[in-house]
């Protein structure tokens, strides 16, 4: 007998990809504690800021996430504000859907809407435009 594969929600494939993600920060702060000195070959400039002069839609970025590491969280949503909505973003999403999977359902986890990656792209093109108007 033939025997189809079930398909994915949106929410149970941001969620496989969510854990994906958690793995690969926790491996990168691993590496970047083993070895300390692959910071400064990951902290390579923006190409775009370099060559036109002009802040890209992700400049600070980096500066953010680094920010966040140092429990500076008004800092880090100067730099990007997009960093700290994602994590919030990933945090309850993430904590919502572990939750509906232990309770079997019970709780129901975050559904994906449309308009928090709406908010998102806002952020992230409202950060750019100021920073480049501002510079």
């Amino acid at each position: 007998m033939y025997m189809t594969k079930q398909s994915l929600t949106v929410e149970q494939t941001l969620y496989r990809l969510g854990i994906a993600a958690a793995t690969l920060a926790a491996a990168i702060v691993v590496l970047l504690e083993i070895f300390p000195g692959l910071c400064s070959i990951l902290a390579w400039p923006c190409p775009i800021l370099s060559y036109t002069g002009l802040y890209c839609p992700g400049c600070g970025g980096s500066r953010a996430i680094t920010a966040l590491f140092h429990g500076h969280v008004l800092e880090s949503l100067y730099y990007h504000p997009f960093v700290l909505y994602g994590l919030a973003f990933y945090g309850f999403f993430m904590a919502s859907h572990t939750l509906s999977i232990l309770t079997k359902g019970r709780v129901e986890g975050l559904r994906y809407r449309g308009w928090y990656a709406a908010v998102g792209m806002i952020l992230v093109i409202g950060n750019c435009i100021i920073k480049n108007i501002m510079r």
